[in-house]
């Protein structure tokens, strides 16, 4: 079997609401979440000048378990977990199970790391503390920013030195989550520039493993995908017909872009470091690692119209751009993605 059936089931990423025991004036889905806590993890990596490869799978790891278990509240976890420490652990064991039917064993183990080290731990701890915060000041988040705060305290003589950058990271990406995709469109299930980011991400990284590509190619296609939609954080979502009305609006955009960007890092310091990074960010699908990334950008596309459609969406765009999508994706010429395809197909029509 193809990961058709997986990539359609990573679309409940989108679904599962975070602190959903809570009321909140931003609502954080489990893909905005992941790619939040990756981005962080990138951007701390980076500065150690460590591999991004690692903390991905172990992300994967994390959220796997979640397309069939959807989200627990932390308080709930926390409370059980004292009863019994070792509960969470039988129970995420038996989602994998489940998991492994529909790609096999060996395919999702490729996928994913239950080991990590405390970069990714940091990363992940910290975003769940400033989603507490941006609803904390609405709403009474008082008792699970405390206890996350105590768990950062944990790892925070580790990072002392790099303690400002998530927060810069962190003030982007909140962008990102506020950006809903397709925005002209009546949609059943939205999704946002940063939770459709985190599924190019799994889609490239997924391309990449079955073309047994080098771990250095493999960086940059994890990369190059987790900072693709990154100039949407300053320019807004531009919808990619409008872009393309002219060869000039669309190089003017890239080109404020890379502008735009340039000054954000320019007005933070502690992440100049990054600026490295400023072509990739402005051309994310030049070379043939690009061409990876555009074609999981295109599947990630075709992931959000077919959920649209199953779920009774009748607007016709959704089919047009499915089947336009689909075309584009069966010449990709490295790999056959018809399986794949066509398993989506088979649930969704």
């Amino acid at each position: 079997m193809g990961y058709g059936k997986l990539i359609l089931m990573l679309g409940n990423l989108f679904t599962i609401q975070r602190w959903n025991n809570k009321p909140s004036i931003v609502k954080f889905s489990e893909a905005d979440n992941a790619f939040s806590s990756l981005l962080i993890s990138f951007a701390l990596r980076e500065y150690y000048h460590m591999d991004i490869e690692s903390s991905l799978k172990w992300r994967l790891s994390r959220v796997l378990p979640k397309l069939v278990l959807s989200d627990i509240s932390l308080e709930l976890k926390e409370r059980v977990e004292r009863l019994s420490p070792d509960v969470w652990e039988k129970v995420r064991q038996k989602a994998f199970q489940e998991l492994y039917k529909i790609t096999g064993r060996s395919s999702i183990e490729g996928l994913i790391m239950h080991k990590f080290d405390n970069i990714d731990k940091y990363a992940d701890v910290i975003t769940s503390l400033f989603e507490a915060k941006v609803n904390g000041k609405v709403f009474d988040f008082e008792k699970p920013i405390k206890e996350l705060k105590e768990k950062l305290d944990n790892f925070s003589k580790d990072f002392d030195e790099v303690k400002d950058i998530p927060k810069i990271i962190f003030s982007i990406v909140l962008n990102m989550v506020s950006m809903i995709r397709w925005n002209r469109m009546y949609r059943n299930i939205k999704t946002t520039v940063a939770g459709h980011s985190f599924i190019v991400v799994t889609i490239a990284y997924i391309i990449s493993l079955q073309l047994k590509m080098r771990k250095e190619e493999i960086e940059e296609i994890i990369k190059r995908a987790l900072l693709h939609d990154l100039p949407e954080a300053f320019t807004g979502d531009v919808i990619t017909p409008t872009k393309k009305k002219t060869p000039e609006l669309d190089a003017l955009v890239s080109k404020v872009e890379k502008e735009m960007f340039n000054e954000w890092i320019k007005e933070n310091p502690k992440i100049s470091y990054l600026k490295k990074f400023e072509n990739i960010v402005s051309d994310p699908f030049s070379n043939h690692t690009g061409q990876i990334v555009r074609t999981a950008d295109y599947f990630a596309a075709l992931l959000e119209c077919s959920l649209e459609i199953f779920s009774g969406n009748k607007e016709r765009l959704f089919r047009e751009v499915f089947f336009d999508l689909k075309k584009k994706l069966k010449n990709f010429e490295n790999i056959d993605l018809g399986e794949w395809i066509d398993e989506i197909e088979d649930i969704v029509f």
